[in-house]
């Protein structure tokens, strides 16, 4: 695990830097790289088949002007990011430029594509809200998808040791009693885990219908942190850290946001967020270029924006927050997750 260790060493530097003044803008890129998906999964509101994406040489240059404004992070996803066939390339070319680089799939294509992509990143995030093939293939609407998924961790573990391996569990209305038992499916695949609930947004059909419905609820949300709170302590690879569990998750605590000052997410047609919920477009790089962006955003603004809204409840938002402020039990989670082998 020496590259991945490595690269971590930046990362930690710059969220430091940043949470001391001396950094202004963010460093962390979450790049949608296709809105297409081969899954119909009832939670999510990011696809978009027919959604325009940027070309392969427009994703590459926009890796390289985030290396050059002194990212240190790229996390590729979508949609299926390997729908796209220059999915290895554009991996190849995040990598070169000196960012750490890690994918978000939801393990389909794995057993076609992992001796393609498993040279070219450093970390691997692979969709799996069930222990069981049949309900997770029926909930996401795609026939032997647990199988093809669970094959492709195998063979990155089994052949790119180097490539740190997770599994991200969707908490939804029908898992949120029992995706406690992917917990012991990620020990026995080696690999750790993150529980993400699933968030309220608009779904793909453009006819203003939300996700709503498939939401897990309060009490399933309380019932999960509770589970994975005690499964944590059984030492099972659980790396949500405890605080968010406990204070956010089952007991409804609050956090302050700092995601716009970490993370600038650009989707698939090229428009750059400050943060996660949609509509907080800050240009397009294609138009402006990811240097402009980046060079008009205002510190104290981005700080006004996290004031002003904690409505992100996944722990890519939560955790990133409480690791910002340097909280110690989040901090100590965090560098555990990435330092151990």
């Amino acid at each position: 695990m020496r590259l991945p260790r490595l690269k971590a060493i930046p990362l930690f530097r710059a969220m430091i830097s940043s949470r001391l003044g001396l950094r202004k803008a963010p460093f962390f890129l979450s790049h949608l790289v296709t809105a297409r998906c081969n899954c119909q999964c009832a939670t999510c509101f990011w696809r978009d088949n027919v959604a325009e994406e940027m070309s392969t040489a427009e994703n590459e240059k926009l890796y390289s002007d985030a290396a050059e404004s002194g990212f240190v992070a790229n996390v590729m996803w979508g949609g299926e990011p390997m729908v796209r066939e220059d999915l290895s390339r554009l991996c190849r070319t995040s990598r070169q430029a000196g960012m750490l680089t890690v994918v978000i799939t939801n393990g389909y294509y794995l057993p076609e594509t992992y001796d393609q992509l498993g040279p070219e990143i450093d970390a691997l995030i692979v969709s799996l809200d069930y222990a069981e093939g049949s309900r997770h293939d029926a909930f996401r609407k795609c026939p032997g998808l647990f199988g093809r998924a669970v094959e492709g961790i195998k063979l990155i573990r089994n052949n790119y040791p180097h490539v740190k391996l997770f599994i991200n569990c969707i908490l939804h209305r029908d898992n949120q009693k029992d995706a406690e038992e992917v917990a012991y499916l990620a020990r026995d695949l080696g690999t750790s885990l993150y529980l993400s609930p699933a968030m309220e947004g608009e779904l793909p059909d453009g006819d203003g219908e939300t996700n709503l419905f498939s939401l897990a609820t309060a009490e399933g949300c309380s019932y999960a942190a509770r589970r994975f709170l005690e499964l944590k302590a059984q030492g099972l690879p659980v790396n949500n850290c405890r605080r968010y569990l406990k204070e956010y998750l089952l007991e409804g605590g609050s956090y302050r946001c700092r995601v716009p000052l970490v993370f600038l997410n650009v989707l698939a047609d090229g428009t750059a967020m400050n943060c996660f919920k949609p509509g907080n477009s800050v240009g397009n790089v294609r138009e402006k270029g990811l240097k402009k962006i980046i060079g008009e955003l205002d510190r104290r603004k981005l700080l006004e924006i996290g004031d002003s809204c904690q409505e992100c409840i996944v722990p890519d938002v939560v955790q990133t927050s409480y690791l910002w402020e340097l909280s110690p039990e989040p901090s100590f989670s965090t560098f555990r997750v990435m330092l151990s082998p």
